[in-house]
């Protein structure tokens, strides 16, 4: 569903909070669907909804009913930096209050992920490895599902604008994709992920530099515009007094100088930035409290996950327990045929855990909660972690594991596989021949579902130092040997 608008393409003026505006009031007034702007507490975002604000008081004055709700829906990764994470908060209730106090139609969502979901979860529970540029598992888990929720709760036929604060001038391919986007004769961009949707970029053509002389006109009753024009700046390692706007790609157009307009925000471990995280050093270097904890926290982890696949990842999956084989590239790839690297070794992320609890009790407020933990503990289970390791390092901690139904179960599973670890498979006579955590897990799948433990692998220990070879060499080594499965022996 599309909907032309030749009447706007042919008034847009050089004015462009006039044109943004323009935008906005006409699909406000003459399309159906509601409105539903993206806010995540950065500069883009906070422009987007002061001009949806200006243009909604531009139809009070003209008399015209708002009769439509306008949707502004903020997804909370719970991974935020600290500071960011109280501007967003303080933001939100402002909105909530001024939409009150003006009369606005503005309803303000606050999504979040679910506990199987959390950064905490994927990395300590699942050990998914640190997203990069070609494995970028966070978004989708931590905003975007959360938000596709919601999403089909306020909407059951996926019929709304998408209205954000994507501009041209923040990259290149970010122009590219606006432009391919563009549905000819029309302002709205095509949405990917609901076909009955649009998407509308009322800032597009906004350069950095006019985003922040829109933002430092607005008063601050709205969103403090003081308070995140510091936090920018800060992170960008500088002064709020000597930093100047910037074009994309960091390009003063003022006097040459790098700015503050392009500092990163997000969550405070993430691993898109690699090896240093410069918002975080900016933000420590300005002073705010408990940040050089967060990075060293952050810096360990990363350091300690960027090994090569041998040191760091499993042959084997919780979850379906099959061997893959790496298949990209076809067959004249060097890797085609070997094993394909699951997720962190275990004992990663048990050391993971410990340090993150360390770092809570430093920093005195939640970074992971008991439910985290639970399901961490209950991923653990599955790979052989008979001791319920992550309940111990827990308690340790001062949570207090309750008996409730979910623990109860970790608890009777992890005993039983204890039992018939320590009095079946200990006294087969082939147990030498495989890891004791390799027949641990087989004791806890065993124990869980005995039936589908004949499609689960479970290297012996001449497999597994054969696949550590291969991901050494990254090449697949051809072997006469044909290695058995532990389901064969018994």
């Amino acid at each position: 569903m599309m909907y032309e608008n030749p009447n706007i393409i042919n008034s847009l003026t050089n004015d462009n909070l006039t044109t943004a505006k323009d935008l906005l009031k006409h699909y406000y007034l003459s399309d159906e669907r509601p409105l539903c702007v993206s806010f995540s507490g950065g500069k883009d975002s906070t422009s987007v909804v002061y001009v949806v604000c200006e243009m909604l008081h531009d139809l009070q004055k003209e008399n015209i009913p708002l009769n439509k709700k306008v949707y502004i829906i903020n997804s909370n990764t719970l991974a935020e930096l600290p500071p960011l994470l109280e501007h967003l908060h303080a933001s939100l209730d402002s909105i909530k209050s001024y939409a009150f106090d003006h009369d606005l139609p503005l309803i303000v969502e606050e999504v979040f992920p679910e506990d199987k979901d959390t950064l905490n979860v994927q990395l300590l529970g699942v050990g998914m490895p640190p997203p990069s540029g070609t494995f970028r598992w966070c978004t989708d888990k931590l905003k975007v599902n959360p938000i596709d929720k919601r999403i089909r709760s306020l909407f059951p036929r996926g019929e709304f604008i998408s209205v954000i604060g994507t501009r041209k001038d923040e990259s290149f391919s970010r122009s590219a994709r606006i432009e391919k986007l563009s549905v000819k004769g029309t302002n709205l961009k095509i949405n990917d992920r609901y076909p009955n949707a649009s998407n509308l970029m009322p800032i597009e053509d906004w350069t950095t530099k006019d985003v922040w002389e829109h933002l430092f006109k607005q008063k601050n009753d709205l969103v403090n515009i003081d308070f995140l024009w510091q936090l920018y700046s800060d992170a960008s390692g500088k002064d709020a007094s000597e930093c100047s706007f910037v074009a994309a790609g960091g390009k003063d157009i003022d006097d040459g100088k790098l700015g503050c307009g392009v500092s990163r925000f997000g969550c405070w471990q993430c691993y898109m930035v690699r090896d240093t995280d410069k918002s975080l050093d900016g933000l420590m270097n300005s002073g705010y409290n408990n940040v050089d904890l967060y990075k060293e926290y952050r810096d360990w982890y990363w350091n300690l996950t960027q090994q090569s696949w041998e040191k760091t990842r499993d042959p084997y999956n919780h979850r379906t327990q099959v061997r893959d084989l790496y298949n990209k590239g076809g067959e004249e790839s060097p890797k085609f045929g070997m094993t394909m690297p699951k997720g962190l070794k275990l004992q990663i992320r048990k050391n993971s855990l410990k340090r993150l609890l360390e770092l809570q009790d430093k920093l005195d407020e939640e970074i992971i909660t008991l439910d985290e933990i639970i399901l961490i503990q209950e991923r653990w289970l599955n790979e052989g972690d008979l001791q319920l390791t992550a309940f111990t390092h827990a308690r340790k901690h001062n949570f207090k594991i309750l008996n409730t139904e979910k623990v109860k179960e970790l608890r009777s599973v992890a005993i039983n596989a204890r039992e018939y670890y320590k009095h079946e498979l200990l006294r087969k006579p082939f147990s030498n021949k495989f890891a004791v955590l390799t027949l641990k897990r087989f004791a806890v799948q065993y124990i869980k579902d005995p039936k589908k433990v004949e499609k689960k692998f479970f290297p012996s220990k001449e497999e597994e130092r054969h696949i550590r070879k291969e991901w050494k060499k990254q090449t697949k080594i051809e072997v006469n040997k044909k290695y058995n499965l532990l389901i064969t022996y018994l």
